[in-house]
């Protein structure tokens, strides 16, 4: 199969440049200019790889994004599902009937919550009868789903099908400020890191300014971090691995580079403190792919 590249796939002449008259919708073939193109009759068989380029005789899924599945059937009739696999191509109708009437067949994505609809490209080729040359090519052009082609030994259709992948959001995330305000305290989880609610609620009270009591030694991003930790854990509900892997790893080495005895908190020496903040604090602040941030969030504090 040849590689896949979408937007250069067909060095022809464009249907506005050849004034090509397409298939009525009745399915008589119209009359056709010719062009440098030559007849390329398929050889393919419903299910063959495809080769990336309109031929007479089939229509041809390319699939990009996602895989997918698609229903694929002579139309008013009964269709049967094809799966194709993201980055390939697949022969899905094999039509090599004669005369001036092709057969209409319809193509459909079948919806799925994993993907959506990006866009499709359709490219016609047309040959024309009797003279075993000339293959007039319309496209690519953009297109909706479903497809309707019409096809027989002289029509073919190729289909590109773009999809975008489905992120499942795992959670919304809070900042420390959000469990600093009056809302947000109240739903700080007990437990975290072995502290009660007020033990927290007292923590991400604590400012430079305003310690409330608190100590956590001369580098004021001693507290920052904590905070930040406390917020992570809540945001997670208390489960240290329910989050990204780089966030997962900055809680574990926060957790056990730091410590709480009575009001002092405590960061060990030679910790790496301003690396952890910048990976908890964009975690709370929702810029990782699917934990977002909280819409109901009040008050930002950093």
């Amino acid at each position: 199969m040849k590689s896949l590249k979408i937007g250069s796939f067909y060095a022809v002449a464009s249907a506005a440049a050849i004034g090509i008259a397409a298939c009525s919708t009745s399915g008589d073939m119209g009359p056709l200019s010719p062009t440098s193109a030559k007849y390329v009759l398929t050889t393919a068989a419903v299910g063959d790889a495809g080769n990336n380029t309109p031929n007479q005789g089939e229509i041809e899924i390319c699939k990009y994004g996602t895989d997918a599945v698609f229903n694929v059937g002579p139309t008013g009739g009964a269709s049967s599902e094809v799966s194709i696999a993201d980055g390939t191509c697949k022969v899905v109708v094999v039509d090599l009937s004669t005369g001036n009437t092709a057969n209409s067949y319809t193509v459909s994505e079948k919806a799925d919550p994993s993907y959506t609809l990006q866009s499709v490209q359709r490219t016609d080729i047309q040959f024309v009868p009797n003279t075993e040359t000339d293959a007039p090519v319309t496209g690519p052009t953009s297109t909706s789903d479903p497809v309707v082609a019409l096809i027989n030994r002289f029509h073919g259709t190729h289909l590109v099908y773009h999809n975008n992948p489905v992120v499942e959001e795992e959670g919304c995330t809070y900042t420390k400020g959000w469990y600093r305000n009056k809302n947000g305290s109240q739903t700080i989880i007990a437990g975290i890191d072995g502290l009660t609610v007020a033990q927290q609620q007292a923590i991400f009270n604590a400012t430079p300014g305003k310690p409330g009591g608190w100590t956590w030694g001369a580098d004021n991003n001693n507290l920052n971090l904590y905070q930040q930790l406390l917020a992570a854990l809540n945001n997670l509900g208390g489960d240290a691995n329910a989050g990204p892997d780089d966030v997962d790893d900055a809680i574990a080495d926060a957790l056990a580079a730091t410590s709480v005895s009575g009001t002092t908190i405590t960061v060990a020496p030679g910790t790496d403190v301003s690396g952890l903040i910048d990976v908890l604090s964009a975690f709370n602040e929702g810029t990782l792919e699917g934990f977002p941030h909280c819409d109901d969030e009040v008050l930002t504090v950093q």
